[in-house]
């Protein structure tokens, strides 16, 4: 995980900010409404990537609060870091690091966020046990984490288009997008590490894909990875085809100019124990 977002991951995103913060605002916007951080609060974000919930998050708890954004692609928090010197918010503190085994400060975070930030680790039972140990007697966890990809056809589409035309891998198991998906499995990982009152809510939007770019940002957006890899090695004839074939089964989805899928998600609260 730390080398692939380390390398095309990571970029990747950095190149794409405008669309993937478009894409997943939504579900920010909601897990903050939820999570309600005050003033004065330190909070952790894990998983904070180019720092959009980070610096929400930041406004919220003022000049008299702490956060720390947590994340393992060095490419995205550094745009993460100049976004906040854009913002003029100075009460943020960036860590490299991984939640699995980071050393982070015993009972000391008011509340801990992540969008989407949670799925991608290899040891989810030791990052959980971590992050409980940080949080303070009574400390608020909520999280974001994708439902099944039966749910979240943005996600296949790309996939089930060019099957036809060239050999798309298998998705891999363990850390990724979907590794959350069961709710029972996030609700024994949870009470696992120690958290208390877990409580998991089905919230559903319609997710933007490619923000003012329409189809182009679309393609751009969804195209990347092990079936962008498939597509690019194939002849030129079968690769022309199979981004047509693309460009019309994204095109089926445009209204008022914008590429929109319904989306489905998982969101998750607990506390610590205390």
């Amino acid at each position: 995980m730390r080398r692939y977002w380390n390398e095309s991951a990571g970029q990747e995103w950095v190149g794409l900010e405008e669309e993937f913060e478009r894409a997943l605002a939504p579900v920010g916007t909601e897990l903050l409404r939820r999570a309600g951080a005050r003033p004065g609060e330190r909070v952790l974000d894990v998983g904070c990537g180019l720092g959009g919930t980070t610096l929400e998050v930041a406004r919220a708890v003022g000049a008299g609060g702490r956060v720390m954004g947590l994340d393992i692609s060095a490419p995205m928090l550094v745009r993460a870091r100049q976004r906040a010197v854009e913002a003029g918010l100075a009460n943020i503190d960036w860590r490299d690091g991984d939640a699995q085994d980071a050393v982070l400060p015993v009972r000391y975070f008011d509340l801990i966020v992540s969008r989407f930030g949670v799925m991608f680790f290899d040891n989810p039972e030791a990052a959980f046990d971590n992050l409980c140990g940080s949080a303070k007697s009574g400390g608020r966890l909520y999280f974001s984490c994708w439902q099944s990809t039966a749910t979240n056809t943005w996600f296949t589409l790309a996939a089930r288009t060019l099957a036809p035309f060239v050999e798309v891998p298998s998705p891999s198991e363990g850390p990724g997008p979907f590794a959350l998906a069961d709710p029972e499995r996030v609700l024994h990982l949870i009470e696992a590490a120690g958290f208390v009152d877990v409580e998991i809510d089905d919230f559903r939007l319609t997710m933007v894909q490619g923000g003012h770019r329409g189809i182009d940002g679309a393609i751009d957006q969804m195209l990347r990875g092990p079936v962008a890899a498939a597509l690019g090695a194939a002849p030129p004839k079968t690769r022309q085809a199979g981004f047509d074939a693309l460009r019309a089964a994204i095109s089926l989805h445009v209204e008022d100019g914008e590429v929109r899928f319904p989306a489905a998600t998982w969101m998750v609260n607990a506390r610590a124990p205390g």
